[in-house]
């Protein structure tokens, strides 16, 4: 059915009746505004996005479980675990109801895995499907600050970055692909998992963290620059899908600017004296800027990454 038979609150009281509802809040759907009990560190984070701009999929669960991640993720890197969420979007009236409770079930399965909870938002009509997320997470040790990297401490990584590249190059602009790196490849771009197990490993003992969603590069010379601190990455030692050399030969493409200046990843650095979980990708020095090691050779890496408004 199409929304412009349903309306407004019809929508709302459609998508929110299929939801889970924490016993712990004291208002949610209901009134003005959710209102819940918290004790501890909050940690807030919103992120707005576009079906043009951040999806190059439009299937429904996906999109839902983007939208999550890719929150999600900003409060992992600070050593917090979401709790809350708070989704407003708007949609062109010819969109089906069937798509929204889709999305809308894949957010709430995707925050279940936190045990967290959609709590509140907005509807409206618009020319394309757009959103806008506030998220609050609870943390319970040190907040994990771009600008907290100490000498010594090793770089670590959660998981694999260029394969969400990879995927937005083939299917927008045409690079050439076999059906494996396809598959693997877009799964990376519409569905970007994180281990968020291995966050809580990696927390206790961390002192900075930043996810991979402009760039690698860009994330690190973030790091160096608000800590003072170098940083020597070291190329051999990044994970990236065995397939992506092979994608980037055939394409004529330049893996370490696919690895290192996209984005999209979803994954996770942090900075660790305790290298004990996660994958050793590096170190910090005294110093400034960010160098990469490659072949025993050091070379300097500028802050290059995704940028609204000045990239494709």
């Amino acid at each position: 059915m199409g929304l412009r038979k349903l309306g407004e609150r019809k929508i709302i009281k459609l998508l929110t009746s299929r939801l889970r509802r924490s016993l712990g809040m004291i208002s949610d759907f209901d009134d003005d505004a959710a209102s819940f009990r918290f004790s501890g560190k909050m940690v807030a984070t919103t992120d707005m996005g576009s079906m043009g701009t951040h999806f190059t999929n439009a299937d429904p669960a996906k999109i839902g479980r983007k939208i999550i991640t890719s929150n999600a993720t900003d409060l992992l890197s600070k050593g917090a675990i979401p709790k809350y969420a708070l989704v407003s979007m708007g949609f062109p009236e010819s969109t089906k109801m069937e798509w929204l409770e889709k999305m809308y079930a894949a957010m709430d399965t995707q925050l279940s895995q936190y045990d967290a909870f959609l709590i509140g938002g907005d509807t409206n009509k618009a020319s394309e499907f757009a959103y806008s997320v506030a998220m609050l997470g609870e943390a319970k040790g040190s907040i994990l600050k771009r600008s907290s990297a100490e000498e010594g401490d090793c770089l670590v990584l959660t998981g694999n970055i260029g394969s969400a590249a990879a995927g937005y190059l083939i299917r927008k602009k045409g690079f050439k692909a076999t059906a494996a790196e396809k598959r693997e490849f877009f799964q990376a771009q519409d569905d970007p998992k994180i281990n968020a197990a291995l966050c809580k490993k990696i927390w206790p003992q961390a002192h900075a963290g930043i996810d991979v969603s402009d760039g690698l590069a860009f994330e690190l010379n973030e790091i160096a620059r608000l800590s003072g601190k170098k940083i020597v990455v070291e190329w051999e030692k990044i994970p990236r899908s065995p397939m992506l050399e092979k994608f980037c030969k055939r394409n004529g493409l330049n893996e370490e600017k696919i690895a290192l200046n996209y984005g999209e990843d979803y994954q996770i650095v942090f900075t660790t004296p305790n290298a004990e979980h996660g994958i050793i990708i590096g170190r910090v020095e005294k110093g400034k800027g960010v160098f990469l090691k490659r072949k025993g050779k050091l070379k300097k890496i500028q802050s290059k990454g995704y940028e609204h408004f000045k990239s494709n």
